[in-house]
């Protein structure tokens, strides 16, 4: 996880860890550096003095990393504190190479710096800068076993700084590791974290989405409701039903038309279907095929159509729209209809029909 992908609370957390750790670190490096200045001049040693100067030039440098810190610019001040480390290391090696054990462990401790706050690009460059140290490191300790400079130190206090540096060394590395293992169990915290509200979220999605089906199916059977409703059929004697057809149709209620009747005369075994249609105001080419269509399709299931309720003004409009109505027999109104049924009265286009037998 790098540390765009953080959630903030990790990355504040991961940030206030950094500044501490800077904060300590920063003092320490200045400390020695004033001490190998003051053993420079004790024991008049050029190559101490060197070594002073560059461990209280890290301590400048990290002092400029912590002001990084506190603006937010993490990976500028791991970045600017890792290369301080590299170059104060060879510095150090070059003039002191008593110190190449101890200095060795740099590339290190650098990396494992980088692992906690470094993206994957910078990372990459620090592991390589790393090597490219620790080669020059053993580099010049097999050219140059004692130094670019002479050294004035007793061969006893060469000793004691070697066991120091080895101990702060080691401090340094438990110290890192330490932060180390605190950031992956802050990470490892912060995933589980994730993975709660991915289910919490996951079981909300799960109700979520039952909801939505149950309303679906709920709309599903509003719409047949209203479908019914839209075209309601009334049974007016055995074999014989009314479907009064009121308001404007289009191409969605025409098809929903044809299906309900040719569902109701299938299932009902209808001899004849009045489609009264005194309701419908207007009407276009599209209306009127759709409603021929109807007509053809009833008549292919056995069943006879007569069409009542057809004002002036759409009968003016089917004239003028040249739909043929031949082979349709019409009437003024249902009750026009079924009193010529039951007198026995035979229509221009249908077979007499009482009591829902054919005559």
């Amino acid at each position: 996880m790098t540390t765009d992908s953080m959630p903030e609370t990790t990355l504040q957390a991961q940030t206030t860890r950094l500044r501490q750790f800077l904060s300590a670190y920063m003092p320490t490096a200045f400390l020695f550096g004033i001490v190998f200045l003051v053993l420079a001049l004790v024991f008049r040693d050029l190559a101490t003095g060197v070594s002073g100067a560059a461990v209280a030039l890290n301590g400048a440098i990290l002092l400029y990393a912590l002001h990084s810190v506190r603006q937010g610019n993490i990976q500028s001040a791991v970045v600017t504190t890792s290369v301080g480390l590299l170059v104060g290391g060879l510095v150090i090696l070059l003039v002191q190479p008593f110190f190449f054990a101890t200095l060795t462990v740099t590339p290190l401790l650098v990396i494992i710096l980088g692992l906690q706050y470094l993206t994957l690009q910078p990372l990459k460059r620090l592991i390589a800068a790393s090597g490219a140290c620790s080669l020059i490191a053993i580099i010049v300790g097999y050219l140059l076993p004692q130094g670019v400079l002479p050294s004035n130190l007793p061969e006893w206090f060469r000793e004691t700084l070697e066991v120091g540096a080895a101990a702060a060394t080691v401090v340094f590395v438990m110290v890192l590791l330490w932060h180390f293992s605190v950031l992956l169990n802050d990470m490892l915290a912060s995933l589980r974290s994730a993975n709660r509200e991915m289910e919490i979220q996951q079981t909300r999605l799960v109700r979520t989405n039952e909801q939505l089906q149950q309303q679906l199916a709920s709309e599903r059977e509003l719409l047949k409701l209203v479908s019914a409703l839209e075209t309601p059929v009334v049974s007016l004697a055995e074999g014989i039903l009314l479907a009064p057809i009121v308001g404007h149709i289009d191409s969605r209620r025409a098809d929903t038309l044809r299906s309900h009747l040719l569902e109701a005369v299938h299932v009902n075994r209808t001899k004849l279907m009045i489609l009264d249609i005194t309701g419908v105001t207007t009407i276009d080419t599209s209306v009127a095929q759709a409603l021929m269509m109807t007509i053809q399709a009833l008549r292919l299931l056995g069943c006879n159509v007569i069409i009542s309720g057809i004002s002036a003004t759409v009968a003016l409009t089917l004239t003028h729209l040249g739909i043929d109505m031949s082979n349709v027999e019409t009437v003024r109104s249902p009750e026009e209809a079924l009193q010529r049924l039951r007198a026995g009265e035979r229509l221009a286009h249908l077979p007499m029909v009482t009591n829902g037998a054919k005559g």
